[in-house]
């Protein structure tokens, strides 16, 4: 009788490495720099058109406080929110480097959309103008003695 000869399974095939990991390192860092002076040239590019627009040497002098402008806090903050797909599509792509440059970079962005808003909006709503200290009554003139002012108008000053 002549029995069954057993297979062994034949190994999966190996998958050779995309590239060697020096190589890809190098590449990793200058990949995310170079996208890094990209995303600078856009925000510079789109803050001379921004603060341009906002110019008006002809426009009409308003006497109030200029209001809320919201333009440069949703351009920025929609250039942050593409550089953080972008990071997240390099760090899928095996790219960990240039996808931690570019979640820096968006980082810094924020802060920077961030700060711009709240300068807006500090211009757009300024602190009302302190309270007189002093009454002046019928003098006209503030008491320096720190008294009433019936000190004041008793003293002659």
């Amino acid at each position: 009788m002549t029995r069954p000869r057993y297979e062994q399974p034949h190994p999966a095939p190996r998958r050779s490495p995309p590239a060697s990991r020096a190589a890809n390192g190098c590449l990793d860092v200058v990949l995310g720099l170079l996208l890094v002076l990209l995303e600078g040239l856009i925000c510079a590019v789109t803050a001379f058109r921004l603060a341009f627009s906002r110019w008006a040497p002809d426009g009409p002098e308003t006497t109030g406080p200029p209001p809320m402008d919201w333009t440069p806090v949703l351009v920025f903050g929609g250039i942050a929110a593409v550089i953080c797909l972008f990071a997240v599509v390099l760090i899928r792509g095996n790219w960990p480097w240039a996808g931690a440059i570019q979640l820096l970079a968006a980082l810094a962005l924020c802060v920077v959309t961030v700060r711009i808003g709240h300068e807006d909006y500090r211009r757009s709503h300024p602190a009302p103008a302190p309270a007189p200290s002093y009454d002046p009554g019928r003098t006209g003139h503030q008491c320096l003695s720190g008294g009433d002012n019936r000190e004041c108008l008793d003293s002659g000053g």
